[in-house]
């Protein structure tokens, strides 16, 4: 998947229509622009297993701080301390959920907690949709 621009908003699909059982980090990715706001849009169409729960959280690295990324010709890493971290509640049953990010950054993670005993959540879509300067 790749990052789309429309009125001014860059939107970086994370997951689309995908099955999530298991934890996860997706990136980190880096924003074309530094972004002053944003939100992590997450849909949820099935819940199963028993107390499932999933925790999305977004975090975000200094975007000023370039010395501190390893990078060479493949890979990019994330520092192992972002600057700032927000979190969904607990999702337990299928819906809409969104988690508003109001720090300026370029570089982030997403992150999937899930625990529970078989849990599965289906057709899950993910978005990091921000507002570039």
């Amino acid at each position: 998947m790749s990052m789309l621009s429309i009125n001014g908003l860059w939107i970086n699909p994370i997951l689309a229509n995908a099955t999530v059982t298991a934890s996860a980090t997706y990136g980190p990715f880096i924003s074309p622009y530094v972004v002053q706001s944003a939100v992590v849009a997450i849909s949820v169409n099935s819940v199963s297993g028993t107390s499932p729960s999933l925790t999305v959280t977004f975090n975000a690295y200094d975007p000023y701080a370039y010395d501190d990324y390893v990078e060479n010709t493949t890979t990019i890493t994330a520092p192992p301390y972002p600057y700032y971290t927000a979190s969904s509640s607990a999702i337990t049953a299928a819906g809409g959920y969104n988690i508003p990010i109001s720090v300026v950054y370029n570089f982030y993670t997403v992150q999937l907690a899930v625990s529970g005993t078989s849990p599965s959540f289906g057709g899950v879509f993910i978005s990091v949709i921000e507002r570039v300067s």
